[in-house]
């Protein structure tokens, strides 16, 4: 197997209040993607936190149990950061004290920054930007009631004309959160034009927190580059994390080792059945093993043959065949 690469030489260990983050990068919270078994994956590869995917609080306090799922957390992924998402304050409050007596999560981190249309129509992820009192509301209130550290996740503002980071930064520090996520975009931009690093970088400086960078990591160049360029505590990845959760260990997408690649594989399909059952689990893993399917060199119809068989049985023999042919992988040993 490859030697382990040298990552991000400019990043030095810090705590987000008492707990302590040892590693550089950090796998984002994505709805529908980092579940249980994906943040464990990626936390055995080297992701320092666990975000879960976002909860929202009114189904847990109208005692929905669709949000439980989300909830789910093994040992080994801690420190578990659970991030909720609401656009009323004292619900959120009140969601993150049932949440916090059954759970026991490391970290409350609120969605500040998201940018779908389903979420900000109901008043909740980047539409808080435009409330700071809200924000003031939030941050204050779970600092006060809670003794694990809170962080809050955002994007620099709403759209160009109404950038508020430093604003809603400062706000952040002042009412006691622990460390503030930066998805250097607005929320107009959504996932389009490059990150503002610059922006990124001022908010380093105004602060006195961690500021976590997030937006656009597709390799570890653009993280070292995140790091030099902002002076940033951590750097967060998301979609790219997705096709290549081995950044985490430091490998770009045509590094990563034959043995490495087909044991990491393996344990995330198995998980998947076993956290979700065969069914689901099969079912819901399609979407990562198109991606490792891809690292291969087969047709986009033997692919799509494999990803809809529907038999949880006979899909996971097809896929287990295919990725075992190494001679197939993109980047085997010689």
């Amino acid at each position: 197997m490859d030697r382990l690469p040298l990552i991000s030489p400019a990043f030095q260990p810090f705590s987000i209040g008492n707990t302590n983050v040892e590693k550089p990068y950090i796998l984002a919270p994505m709805d529908g993607i980092s579940d249980s078994p994906f943040r464990l994956l990626t936390r055995e590869l080297g992701s320092a936190l666990s975000y879960t995917e976002f909860i929202n609080t009114m189904d847990v306090v109208s005692h929905s149990v669709g949000y439980e799922k989300r909830c789910v957390f093994f040992e080994a992924e801690r420190p578990v950061v659970f991030q909720l998402f609401d656009d009323d304050p004292s619900r959120l409050l009140k969601a993150s004290r049932i949440l916090y007596a059954r759970w026991k999560p490391d970290i409350i981190d609120v969605n500040m920054g998201c940018s779908v249309r389903h979420v900000v129509n109901r008043g909740a992820g980047a539409e808080l930007l435009r409330h700071p009192q809200k924000i003031i509301d939030i941050v204050d209130g779970l600092v006060k009631i809670h003794s694990i550290p809170i962080t809050i996740k955002i994007r620099l503002g709403w759209d160009a004309l109404s950038k508020n980071f430093l604003e809603v930064g400062k706000i952040a520090q002042d009412y006691g959160a622990s460390a503030i996520t930066l998805h250097a975009r607005t929320k107009e931009q959504c996932f389009t034009d490059p990150v503002d690093l610059e922006s990124l970088a001022l908010l380093k400086q105004s602060l006195q927190i961690p500021v976590i960078g997030n937006g656009n990591i597709k390799s570890i160049k653009d993280a070292n580059q995140m790091f030099e360029i902002t002076k940033c505590d951590a750097v967060m990845i998301g979609r790219a994390a997705t096709w290549n959760p081995w950044i985490f260990s430091g490998y770009d997408e045509n590094q990563v080792p034959y043995p490495l690649f087909f044991v990491s594989v393996k344990k995330h399909l198995e998980s998947m059945k076993q956290f979700h059952g065969p069914e689901k689990g099969c079912i819901v893993f399609r979407k990562f093993a198109k991606k490792y399917l891809q690292k291969f060199f087969l047709t986009t119809e033997k692919i799509t043959e494999a990803i809809t068989i529907e038999d949880p049985d006979q899909f996971s023999e097809m896929f287990f065949h295919l990725i075992g042919n190494k001679n197939l992988y993109l980047k085997h040993d010689e």
